[in-house]
């Protein structure tokens, strides 16, 4: 009689730290998964998380919604938010207090008081006067100074990286009509155009990442670009965009990745140091000009959520410090100490 065995694959110990966390109001499922995203949330910060809340309708604002379940081939899939390892949800803990009552003071020297959360932003000029999804990214966290003179956009990695993501770019981006008026656009073409993928990397990310810095840059120079994020992101406030438009904006990238420790040694796991390769192999070949990487990108361009831990600390609500190394413990299984990830930069 051939007997049929279920083989059920080995969790990690990265994701079993986080399923046990105790400050999680509710116990995920075998499979990571809370019975809803709120469980994960820092409790101040739930309520601008539910239907109508501040932060609602950023995370809700299209169809690729984290906050509600998804079909994939006829299969109805859990929202993305649900799992304790979301980026999404990670970012939104880390950020969501920000505000003109309680600014974040970056390593920059400027002043933050206002955040929003998955900001649609156009990469390719639209056709037919629509925004088209595959002319978009999304940026996980974009923080705006006091002065609205100053933007800086965070994509943000909890586990993404530790999966192989073989990229490739559409045809659409190497043709220069599909630009808005882009003065980088025959460098990013030429890199898009020699593209390797690495295999066993994350090299979904990269292309992400190359994506975000087309947004950027269409933003800095095309009025065109700034219309159309504006247009996407109606809850940018009328003033808000107003100014926006009338400053001079100076806006800078980076990435921010969560450390998943091999445990119990308190230095990255292979995964981690593979993705950091690929991040040093990126920025020590990419073959766009060298302007993007001193005008639009931070000094560090990757950091952990370690050093953004250390960085608002002591600027974040009672509490909240100490629920974020609760909730992701990694953040005590190492420091920039024993290994100075954002110095690969």
């Amino acid at each position: 009689m051939k007997r049929n065995l279920r083989i059920v694959p080995k969790i990690p110990e990265w994701k079993l730290a986080l399923m046990d966390s105790p400050v999680l109001s509710a116990r995920p499922d075998e499979t990571g998964n809370l019975p809803s995203y709120l469980d994960g949330i820092f409790p101040p910060g739930r309520e601008a998380m539910i239907p109508n809340g501040k932060f609602y309708g950023m995370y809700d604002a299209s169809e690729e919604s984290v906050l509600k379940p998804s079909m994939v081939a006829g299969k109805k899939n859990n929202p993305k938010a649900v799992a304790v390892y979301s980026s999404s949800i990670m970012a939104y803990n880390f950020f969501h207090w920000i505000c003109p009552e309680q600014p974040l003071h970056f390593s920059d020297g400027k002043t933050y008081d206002k955040v929003y959360f998955e900001v649609r932003f156009p990469v390719l000029k639209p056709g037919n006067h629509m925004i088209l999804p595959k002319s978009l990214v999304k940026m996980p966290v974009v923080l705006l100074s006091d002065d609205c003179h100053s933007m800086l956009c965070f994509e943000s990695n909890l586990s993404e990286y530790t999966e192989h993501g073989a990229a490739k770019f559409s045809e659409a981006y190497t043709n220069h009509d599909n630009y808005y008026n882009n003065h980088f656009e025959d460098g990013l073409i030429r890199y898009i155009n020699d593209f390797q993928n690495i295999d066993h990397a994350y090299n979904d990310g990269i292309a992400q990442m190359v994506k975000h810095l087309i947004a950027i840059t269409n933003l800095h120079q095309s009025n065109y670009a700034m219309t159309d994020m504006l247009t996407l992101n109606d809850f940018i406030m009328p003033e808000v965009a107003k100014k926006i438009q009338e400053a001079p904006l100076n806006i800078k990238f980076a990435n921010i990745l969560y450390i998943l420790s091999a445990d119990p040694t308190p230095v990255p796991s292979s995964k981690t140091l593979s993705y950091i390769k690929l991040l040093a192999h990126f920025r020590a070949t990419a073959s766009f000009d060298d302007m993007i990487w001193q005008y639009f990108v931070l000094p560090n361009y990757v950091y952990s959520y370690n050093d953004m831990l250390a960085i608002m600390r002591n600027q974040m609500p009672n509490g909240l410090a100490e629920y974020l190394e609760a909730r992701y413990p990694h953040l005590l299984s190492w420091n920039d100490d024993t290994y100075p990830v954002h110095r690969i930069g």
